[in-house]
């Protein structure tokens, strides 16, 4: 076997641009570096998609992996048909919305229904493997502790922030795998700003809806949080991690939690995501093509096909990591507010998207 060597152009930081553009959905890339010409990853289908027992709409997208010596770039498949069908033998098919992006009119989920995503696209046909959605277990308890942390300026000890816990319970048969996330929602008061000739920003234009959320969501290999039961089969799961909340304003930090029941595959999918993004470059390191998807292509089976079609159970709940009683803050001030008398400056629109909703979150008070 020859000696391997990474070429110098390949940095860290391109290798993860790549990464976490092919996954976040989290479909990895990266490559086997070798003495000489560089192995360079085929252009393939990227499927980017799930359904689950919560309402829809749910959204497919779909996008054509460039090759790898164009970093993080993807084409979006157009005009493509989507469909999914279920095992009592029903059909919905996906309206296209646009840059490859496909999504449900009327469907629902449900709990013990199973799901195959079916693609239609530039002459060829795709098929996922069928997905059943399990039972979740509910969110029996949420709560946040305290820490402490030493500030990196003055060496000072001081309030770190806090981290937030689940306590569930896992069911009695074997089999059960889990995935958690969560997203931060934060009232806004500006949809978006002014700038000057140099693209310095004047100040800030109030949203024309009252009611707008900006969201800040977990990304990166830290935040992919999955298990299985394999060492805790039907006992207590505590002091399960969420998230870490930061100190930040001295206000209460409106947190969503998402537990998800994963099929075996799926679990399968998202760890192995996960230890590819967390690899260090080393030669024993997963590769893309080790990243088990569950989309095949009928027209060439020997096609290699990226991402997953994943039908998921989902219990959410809601939290509040009360921040007003921290000892320090470091609150960002935003955007500067419009000159007062004259004209009022124009508004603007509170655009939905995954960074900001109009839509009031389901458990804000």
């Amino acid at each position: 076997m020859r000696a391997v060597r990474v070429p110098k152009f390949f940095t860290p930081a391109l290798k993860l641009s790549r990464l976490t553009g092919w996954c976040l959905m989290l479909l990895a890339g990266c490559i086997t570096p070798y003495d000489g010409e560089i192995k360079e990853v085929p252009p393939g289908i990227v499927v980017q998609g799930f359904i689950s027992n919560e309402e829809g709409p749910y959204t497919v997208k779909l996008t054509t992996a460039a090759n790898y010596t164009y970093a993080g770039l993807n084409y979006a498949i157009e005009q493509a048909t989507v469909y999914i069908t279920d095992n009592e033998g029903r059909r919905e098919d996906l309206l296209h919305k646009g840059q490859g992006e496909y999504v449900t009119q009327t469907l629902r989920g449900v709990i013990g229904q199973t799901y195959q995503l079916h693609i239609e696209a530039n002459g060829k046909k795709y098929q996922s493997k069928p997905e059943t959605i399990r039972p979740v277990s509910k969110i029996e308890r949420v709560y946040d502790e305290s820490f402490r942390t030493v500030d990196p300026t003055t060496k000072q000890d001081r309030q770190g922030g806090w981290k937030v816990y689940i306590d569930t319970k896992d069911p009695a048969e074997s089999g059960d795998y889990y995935r958690w996330s969560w997203k931060h929602y934060k009232r806004t008061l500006f949809c978006g700003d002014v700038k000057d000739r140099q693209g310095n920003v004047l100040y800030g234009l109030f949203c024309c809806s009252t009611n707008c959320w900006d969201i800040v969501r977990c990304m990166g290999p830290n935040c992919i949080n999955v298990a299985n039961d394999a060492l805790i089969n039907g006992r207590d799961i505590t002091r399960q991690l969420i998230a870490e909340v930061p100190v930040q304003c001295l206000d209460k930090y409106y947190i969503e939690i998402e537990q998800q029941s994963l099929s075996r595959d799926g679990y399968i999918f998202w760890n192995t995501v996960k230890r590819t993004l967390q690899n260090t470059g080393g030669l024993f390191d997963v590769t893309p093509s080790s990243i088990p998807g569950n989309i095949t292509c009928l027209t060439n089976p020997d096609e290699e096909v990226f991402g997953f079609f994943g039908a998921i159970g989902v219990e959410r709940v809601g939290y509040y990591v009360d921040r007003t009683g921290a000892d320090w803050s470091n609150c960002d001030p935003g955007l500067p507010y419009p000159p007062a008398g004259g004209v009022p400056p124009p508004c603007s629109a509170c655009n939905e998207s995954l960074y900001r909703t109009a839509k009031i979150p389901q458990f804000w008070e």
